[in-house]
């Protein structure tokens, strides 16, 4: 939440963008000078005198700053475009655990099996499984627990699970493998 302190007093900006307090904050400004035009004393809503030389130096600021900010963005449009990120690199593979925010327990014997071989009972390797190796890591000691505990069987899947969708295809790697030439 973005707080931002008025030079004018103790009144405070909450939850708004700093573009919006900034117009509002000029208009308030404004306003009261037209008000000292006028005539008479200017007070803020708390009955406080208002100082107006710190105006003045914080109008100077945030023109000054706005300024900038306008001359930055005004660019020639023959020249080349300058981009924070490169357009072409692939986006950033996450964890099929981490990315859901998946808890591995090893009473969710259902979903371990997802990651074990229906053939040999072997668990899928990470460039398979396209886990990270913390979760990866994670997932051999809780089905080591869970078939410790009973929930899995030692050596092959159970067959009531044999035709659950699957989270992916172990004939086609995610990542290729590191010993593959």
């Amino acid at each position: 939440m973005l707080k931002i302190k008025s030079i004018l007093g103790s009144s405070t900006f909450l939850g708004r963008s700093f573009c919006t307090e900034k117009v509002h904050f000029i208009t308030k400004i404004r306003n009261m000078r037209r008000a000292k035009s006028r005539g008479g004393p200017i007070k803020e809503e708390f009955g406080d005198e208002i100082d107006f030389s710190k105006i003045r130096c914080s109008l100077k600021s945030l023109n000054r700053s706005n300024r900038d900010q306008n001359t930055a963005t005004q660019t020639d449009p023959n020249q080349p475009i300058e981009f924070d990120f490169n357009p072409f690199d692939k986006a950033d593979r996450k964890c099929l655990l981490c990315d859901l925010g998946i808890k591995l327990d090893y009473k969710n014997a259902r979903l371990l099996q997802q990651f074990i071989s229906s053939f040999s009972g072997r668990v899928y390797d990470r460039h398979i499984t396209g886990l990270c190796s913390k979760q990866h890591d994670a997932l051999i000691k809780t089905i080591r627990m869970s078939r410790y505990a009973g929930y899995m069987p030692p050596l092959t899947k159970e067959p009531k699970y044999l035709k659950d969708p699957k989270l992916f295809d172990p004939l086609k790697p995610i990542r290729p493998h590191s010993y593959d030439g």
